[in-house]
This record gives C-alpha cells, structure tokens and sequence, in this order.
C-alpha cells in the first residue's frame, strides 16, 4: 500500500544531507547490533537539532533499521558507560 502525502515537498539540499548524515550515524549505531545509551542520545538529537521531527527522518530510520536488520530488532545496551 503506498501512502501519498497530498503536501510533500522536493526536499532542500539541506535536508537530503541532514537525512544522509542521520542514515549514516543510524547504520553505524547498529553496525554491532546494539544500540547503546550514547548512540541512541546521538541519534535523537540528530532528530531534534530543529526542534521537530519530520515524516522523512522517522522515515529514514526505519528504512535503515530495516534494511541492515531486516525483521530482527537491535539489542539494548544498559549498562552504564
């Protein structure tokens, strides 16, 4: 099933780079399988630098959790650093 959004927009290319660079530090985090405490702060404040959180950066993370992982879910890391 595919989703339009009757008000989406060409993305800026400040926004395709801040997608990419989140994409990148998403595939990093979960190049071990586990997501740690400092990773998963990196990422949300990758998220939050503007104070919102867009369709397309919840979008790019599940696509790249998806893609790395497939149907598994990554392990939490709970120790203390």
């Amino acid at each position: 099933m595919e989703i339009e959004r009757s008000k989406a927009q060409a993305l800026t290319p400040e926004e395709v780079q801040h997608l990419e660079k989140l994409k990148a530090v998403v595939a990093a985090a979960l190049a071990d399988g586990v997501l740690s405490e400092d990773e998963i702060t990196q990422i949300k404040s990758i998220i939050w630098a503007d104070n919102q959180v867009t369709y397309e950066e919840l979008r790019t993370v599940h696509e790249t959790l998806q893609s790395l992982m497939g149907d598994e879910l990554p392990l939490l890391d709970w120790r203390r650093n």
